[in-house]
This record gives C-alpha cells, sequence and structure tokens, in this order.
C-alpha cells in the first residue's frame, strides 16, 4: 500500500497543479491586464505562486491531522509549486500578452497612413494573420471569443503557435537537464530564488520561528494599511518612496534621470539573500551607469540607446553564456559523449533526463524550429542565427537565476532580430525577413518571465525535496502543454469580453514601429549598438576574470548583467542597496550566525508582502477595479 501511495500521490500532485493552472492564469489575466495592478511576471519569484503554495501547505497542513495517508509530502507540494511556476511564466508579461497583441495587431493597427500593408504584412503568410473581422470583436469587446467566425479566424495561428513555443519549451527543458548536475553538484550553486518555497513545502523550522511571523507582520501590515485607504481614505497612504530626479534640473544631469529610490519590503528581503558582492554589484553598476549618461550627456557624445542600457545587457549575456560554456567543457564533454555512446556510460542513469534524451532532444527541437521558421518563411540562416541568440540568452538567464537570484532580469529591446540588423544590415537580411520579425516579437521583447530559469529550479527542487526528478521532468511537461493552450483561450476570451482598447498595455504596434526604421531605411546599420554589446562583454569578461582570479574581488560580474533591466531601472535598486547594507552590517557585528538568525525575518517580509498584497489583487478583481499596487 505503501509503495502504491508512493506513486499515486505524485500523479495528485500533477493532476492538483493543473487544475490550479487555469485558476492562476485567469488571476493573472485580471490582475496584470484587465486591472492593472502587481505585475507578478515582471519579477524572478511569481506572488500568486507563493500565494498559492502558501494557501496549500496550510490546507495540507489540516489535511495531516485529519486523514494523514492523504497529505501530500514535500515532493508533492514542490511539484505544483513548479508547474504553477512554469505556467506563470508562459502567462507571463513578456510572452503571451506580447504574442496574442501582436498577431492580433497585423492588419488593425494598419492604414493608409503608415503603409504597414505593403511594408510589412504582405510578406506575412495568411495563416498567421487574423482578419480585421474577427480582430474587431478582441480590441472592441463586448463580444465573445467562442464564436464560429472567430475560433475560426485565430485556430490556424494559436495551432502553429502553440507548437511552436512547446517545442520551444521542450528544448529549453533539455538545456536545463544537461547543466543540471554541473551547476547544481559540481559548482554547487546558491538558487536563491527557490529558499522560500521549499521551506514552505518542506515544513521547515523557520516557519515557527517569531522572527518570520515578525517580518510577515511589518509588510503585510504596510500594504494592510495602504490597501484600506481605498476604502477609508482617512487612512493615510504609507509610500517608501523618493525622487531624487526633481532635484536634477539642469543638464548634464537630467541624463541620469528618472532616478527614483523605492522600498519594497519583498525586495529587501529577497535582497538578503544575494551574496553580498552580487547586491552591491547590482546598485553599485546601476549608479554607475547614470554617472555614464551624466558624463555622455556633459561632453555631448551618443547616449546608450534605449531607456534601459539593453545592448551593453546584451553583450554581458553574450560573454556570460561563452564563459559558461568554456567552465564547463569538461561536464558537456562527458555529457556528449555519454549521449553517443550510452551503454559504455550509465552516470546519467539518475538524472532528469537522460543525456541521450537531452542532446537529441535538444538537437532535434532546434532543427524542428528552424522548418517552422522557414514555413512561416524566414531564411534558414536567419532562422538559425535568431534561434542560437536566444538560447545563449536563456542559457544566461539560467545561469544568473542559479548563481544569484536577483529580484529580476529582465533586458529590453535588445533581441536576436535586432542583433541580427546591425551585424549584416536589412539589405542582406532581406525584407522579408525583417517584415517576418514582427512575428517573433514576443521572443525578444524582453526576458522577465522567460520559463528557463523555472525549469532549471525544478530540477533542483527535486533534488531537494528528495522527489523523483522524473516526476518533475513530466509535470513540467504538463505544465507547458497546458499552460499554452489554455493561457491562449483565458487571454482571448478575455479580450474579446473587455477589448484591447479598453485595457492598458495595448503593445501590439510595437513590433511593426520598431522595425519600420529598418524597412524605411535598409542601408542603415547602427555601429554604436554594436560598440555598446561590446563594451558589456569586455566589461562582464574583466569581472569575471577578477572574481575567479581574486578572493577578495568585492564586483559580481551577474550584478552588473542585470543591473541594467526595467525593474532594476524603476523599482529595485534602492531596495537592494538597502538589503546590502542591512546584510553587510549583520555579518560584521556576528558573522555568518547571525545572518542565519535573520533569515526567518527577511524571509517573512517576502511572504507577508506576497500574501497580503496577492490577497488585495483578489479583491480587487472581485470587484473589478484596481484596489491596491503593492508593486507598481
Amino acid at each position: 500500500m505503501a509503495k502504491r501511495n508512493f506513486h499515486i500521490k505524485p500523479i495528485c500532485a500533477v493532476v492538483l497543479g493543473s487544475l490550479l493552472i487555469p485558476v492562476n492564469q485567469f488571476w493573472l489575466m485580471r490582475a496584470e491586464t484587465v486591472y492593472p495592478g502587481t505585475f507578478s511576471t515582471l519579477l524572478t519569484i511569481f506572488y500568486n505562486v507563493t500565494f498559492t503554495l502558501f494557501v496549500l501547505v496550510a490546507a495540507n497542513s489540516v489535511l495531516r491531522r485529519v486523514a494523514p495517508r492523504a497529505a501530500f509530502g514535500p515532493s508533492e507540494l514542490l511539484i505544483v509549486f513548479v508547474m504553477l511556476t512554469v505556467a506563470t511564466g508562459i502567462f507571463g508579461h513578456d510572452l503571451m500578452l506580447v504574442l496574442v497583441q501582436s498577431l492580433a495587431g497585423t492588419g488593425w493597427y494598419a492604414t493608409p497612413e503608415n503603409d504597414w500593408e505593403n511594408l510589412f504584412l504582405r510578406h506575412l503568410p495568411s495563416w498567421l494573420r487574423i482578419d480585421n473581422a474577427a480582430a474587431q470583436g478582441y480590441f472592441l469587446g463586448e463580444s465573445a471569443f467562442y464564436h464560429e467566425a472567430h475560433i475560426h479566424a485565430w485556430f490556424r495561428p494559436v495551432l502553429y503557435w502553440s507548437a511552436f513555443l512547446i517545442i520551444l519549451l521542450f528544448v529549453t527543458l533539455c538545456l536545463t537537464a544537461i547543466v543540471r548536475r554541473q551547476w547544481t553538484e559540481h559548482e554547487k550553486l546558491a538558487y536563491p530564488i527557490i529558499q522560500l518555497p521549499i521551506a514552505l513545502a518542506t515544513g521547515s523550522s523557520i516557519l515557527r520561528n517569531r522572527l518570520l511571523w515578525l517580518g510577515f507582520a511589518l509588510a503585510g501590515t504596510l500594504d494592510l494599511i495602504n490597501g484600506l485607504h481605498a476604502y477609508i481614505p482617512i487612512i493615510p497612504v504609507f509610500t517608501l518612496s523618493m525622487d531624487i530626479g526633481v532635484y536634477m534640473t539642469e543638464k548634464p544631469w537630467t541624463a541620469a534621470k528618472p532616478l527614483v529610490a523605492w522600498i519594497y519590503p519583498f525586495v529587501v528581503g529577497l535582497g538578503y539573500f544575494l551574496p553580498v558582492n552580487l547586491s552591491l554589484s547590482a546598485w553599485f553598476f546601476y549608479l554607475m551607469w547614470k554617472v555614464e549618461l551624466v558624463f555622455r550627456s556633459a561632453i555631448g557624445i551618443w547616449e546608450t540607446p534605449g531607456p534601459f542600457r539593453s545592448y551593453q545587457t546584451a553583450g554581458s549575456w553574450m560573454i556570460l553564456t561563452a564563459i559558461v560554456a568554456w567552465t564547463g567543457r569538461r561536464h558537456l564533454r562527458s555529457v556528449l559523449r555519454t549521449a553517443l555512446r550510452p551503454k559504455l556510460d550509465t552516470s546519467d542513469e539518475r538524472e532528469p533526463m537522460r543525456y541521450r534524451s537531452a542532446v537529441f532532444g535538444l538537437v532535434g527541437g532546434v532543427v524542428l524550429l528552424v522548418v517552422m521558421l522557414m514555413g512561416a518563411g524566414l531564411s534558414i540562416w536567419v532562422g538559425t542565427l535568431f534561434l542560437l541568440i536566444y538560447l545563449a540568452y536563456m542559457i544566461a538567464i539560467s545561469r544568473i537565476r542559479a548563481e544569484a537570484g536577483p529580484p529580476s532580469h529582465g533586458a529590453e529591446f535588445m533581441g536576436p532580430e535586432q542583433v541580427l540588423l546591425n551585424i549584416f544590415g536589412p539589405k542582406r537580411i532581406g525584407m522579408n525577413n525583417v517584415a517576418l520579425f514582427s512575428g517573433f516579437y514576443w521572443m525578444s521583447r524582453a526576458y522577465r518571465s522567460v520559463p528557463i530559469g523555472h525549469q532549471l529550479e525544478g530540477f533542483k527542487t527535486a533534488q531537494v525535496a528528495g522527489g523523483r526528478g522524473r516526476a518533475f521532468l513530466a509535470a513540467m511537461v504538463i505544465a507547458s502543454i497546458i499552460g499554452t493552450f489554455i493561457g491562449f483561450c483565458i487571454f482571448l476570451e478575455a479580450m474579446y469580453r473587455f477589448g484591447a482598447v479598453n485595457v492598458q498595455h495595448q503593445i501590439g504596434m510595437e513590433p511593426f514601429r520598431r522595425l519600420q526604421p529598418w524597412v524605411l531605411a535598409p542601408g542603415h546599420r547602427n555601429y554604436e549598438l554594436l560598440h555598446e554589446m561590446g563594451i558589456g562583454a569586455v566589461v562582464t569578461g574583466i569581472l569575471m576574470v577578477f572574481h575567479h582570479r581574486y578572493v577578495g574581488f568585492p564586483f559580481h560580474p551577474v550584478g552588473y548583467a542585470v543591473a541594467g533591466g526595467s525593474v532594476m531601472e524603476k523599482r529595485a535598486w534602492f531596495s537592494i542597496l538597502l538589503a546590502w547594507g542591512l546584510k553587510t552590517t549583520i555579518l560584521t557585528v556576528g558573522g555568518p550566525r547571525l545572518y542565519r538568525h535573520f533569515v526567518p525575518f527577511f524571509a517573512g517580509l517576502i511572504l507577508g508582502q506576497h500574501m497580503v498584497g496577492g490577497l488585495w489583487t483578489i479583491v480587487g478583481i472581485a470587484q473589478g477595479e484596481v484596489v491596491y499596487r503593492f508593486f507598481r
């Protein structure tokens, strides 16, 4: 009987996770798009999943007392957690939102004035376009997606992109299976993002620590009071922020705007779990970037492109991937040898995915994706390079999460198509390929919610909880399939009901606006952008050398790689600075012992703000309005 339960409970966990995926995606649809309040998927740890896990742990504790044999163990709870994180990443602000809105806008935004029909749309296959009759209900609302004409218009695009996305997720899953042993067992990376969920699921003593509940009460009370202000205006609002930029009124200082110091308790909590040199590097290089902008403005040279130093970040990610591949070359050779001669080397028997399956799955998946890109009209060499650059970014992001665990790892508008266009130029790329890049904007707009980091962390949670790695692998595959198809349905149902013109984030025009200059001026190449990529690569390479050669070197290359993202720019840098100051002081005064003593308090800050702040989003959804945003 015990053995039967051993196999039944993981299946029950997968079923429960599958049922909770639509609930969480409905929650995100309302909280991030329809009634845009707090954006969970801009962050590395999703508040909706933390909230759900906490409720499950509480319910499981009651079940353990009433019916102990029916209660889940830590492994089953973490299976549900991993499934929800993967599905949430798919439905994230930088993936499903961009994909669906770009599809819907293929014809809707074309006018005689912008001439987008001739510039872009005539190059797109008809089966990847949404006709204006079906798009009208999407944009204006007061309609229903489950109408024969609407389903017919969306069927082929949704089927194509669902297949493409599921294959892409399988490819990234194969990548994480290949690097898992090197990063987890050989290099012993910390995986700080999943420490709180693991503590919740395993029933760690941290849950009985008074400091945890003190941190919970502090962060939760702050959000409770601020939320009540919406109903009782006499209650004060505690906004922990200061706009430093208002004091910068003259050039060159105005180049440093915006410069706002926000204090978010849960970001302070996350910052406490970061290595000291990484948290120092994150806020230091952010401020150094501001100094760089002031210096460039003062001497009148070309300023960094875009709002968030995107291309330096791109160069940093590329060199980080190259360095990771070089340092893990022995492991990669071993993986390849095992994959080619599986009978002679059985060292991967206990891996979640056998190396033969991972390697051939990776290669076969990439080939299949290239074929699908060619089917859409991209040239084979353009599609191949596009995917390779994208996967290089994915490796860098997963490494950043596993090694450092920053609050966010976003980098905007530095996608593979921008890199290719600046290297080769539009004429060499071909106008047909340039136009088709608009369809892949969801892969390149930003990278804050990409699922690959959650896939890698899923394997780590399996190891820590003592679960079966292949059960977690199967759960993530199922979550990818369900999350993709259900995500499309939930998003389209909401848009046909409420209307895209009535929601805050209308980004369907972005891919065409960003590509229009390349079409109108096909001979233009912005070499300054490539210079910025070079700067990012060189700085990261130098930091990596010093980081590995000198034990006391204070800066971490990953801190530089995440310092330029939008979340760091607008919201997180000062909270991380505060966390760094508190952690440094605690370590100086009491050493590692005092640091461990305060771990529950800072975990409580995360949990308190996620629970109470998440509860306010549910209240807002029930009332059909935004009540309170705990993270702006």
